[in-house]
């Protein structure tokens, strides 16, 4: 009897993200896909958009694609996969200092866990933000605090991880300003001066669970519009912030959120957006649409037990040093 053919997959590390625990693990995991039955190219990222020209060039080599790193990585990743215009289902081994995307789609943080959702999961389809001429995986976002994903220091990011981006949150918190915007979402209209605004797919952005139990679908074919109105006095943050923490966000004066398939933001002048994390230009106006069921990201099925305790012990490497 002919064996049984392994399916092929490409395995894009950043080696960098996070704490840079992805060349810790790069062998247990390479060994892990091997006997569950997959033949694994490993490619590490090296520069700027690296992971996307990786798979964009050799994707159609593999059944699978699985990325290794941030929700960069995993960005840059998806985008590759949507240039082939082919249904290749992606994994992800979130390894960042966030993960927020990873969070929302409840795909393990522990990497043995990870791992194994990988190999036990199935393909989800998901939906994807297109930007101007450019894509979005979880949120498009103008306002305060929006910057510190990719002006943090990445030394410290790796070392301090997601309390880097607090750090630098305490710094931009003196210099907090309004941005004023009219935006159109799906026929309705606002015009303010907003402290924060995004179109967003995600339960939480840099590390906050902003929208949890707010209805947020990652097949729905929509996004989430969320605007959050300047602050006059002291006790409207505390408001803000207390509703954060009690995740009753929609129930704040100052919030406003709809589910809609195309938002056009408007500004009187260049207003920087951040994209997944990443610096996604100054825009005077721009628009957001919904691109439903672009991608197929593989979660763990629900009723999956994951650990052995024994194998996740073997697993486990020390945390770096440096």
């Amino acid at each position: 009897m002919a064996e049984e053919r392994k399916q092929k997959m490409l395995l894009v590390v950043n080696p960098v993200s996070g704490k840079k625990l992805a060349k810790q693990y790069m062998m247990r995991i390479i060994n892990r896909f091997d006997q569950a039955g997959y033949s694994v190219t490993a490619c590490c990222t090296q520069i700027n958009k690296n992971a996307y020209e990786v798979v964009r060039s050799r994707g159609l080599e593999f059944d699978i694609v699985v990325c290794c790193g941030g929700d960069g990585t995993l960005k840059e990743t998806i985008c590759g996969v949507m240039e082939l215009g082919t249904d290749i289902p992606v994994g992800y081994l979130p390894m960042g200092s966030t993960n927020d995307f990873a969070h929302s789609l409840n795909i393990p943080t522990d990497v043995y866990a990870a791992v194994e959702a990988i190999i036990n999961g199935e393909p989800k389809p998901v939906d994807i933000g297109k930007f101007g001429d450019e894509y979005f995986i979880y949120v498009a976002a103008f306002g305060n605090f929006t910057a510190i994903s990719y002006s943090a220091n990445q030394k410290i990011k790796n070392v301090l991880g997601k309390n880097a981006y607090y750090l630098q949150a305490v710094h931009d918190f003196f210099h907090m300003k309004p941005f004023h915007a009219r935006v159109e979402a799906d026929g309705e209209f606002f015009e303010g001066d907003y402290f924060y605004g995004a179109a967003s797919n995600s339960y939480g952005v840099g590390g906050m669970p902003v929208l949890h139990n707010m209805g947020v679908e990652f097949d729905d074919g929509l996004h989430e519009l969320v605007l959050v109105e300047m602050f006059k006095n002291p006790a409207e943050i505390l408001a803000l912030a207390n509703d954060m923490v009690q995740k009753s966000v929609a129930e704040n004066k100052l919030v406003t959120i709809r589910h809609c398939k195309h938002i056009k933001f408007m500004f009187d002048t260049p207003t920087p957006f951040t994209l997944d994390g990443e610096f996604g230009g100054d825009q005077t106006e721009v628009e957001a649409t919904t691109l439903k069921h672009a991608v197929r990201i593989i979660v763990q099925k629900p009723e999956w037990v994951p650990l052995d305790e024994k194998e996740a012990s073997e697993f486990v490497c020390e945390q770096p040093t440096e």
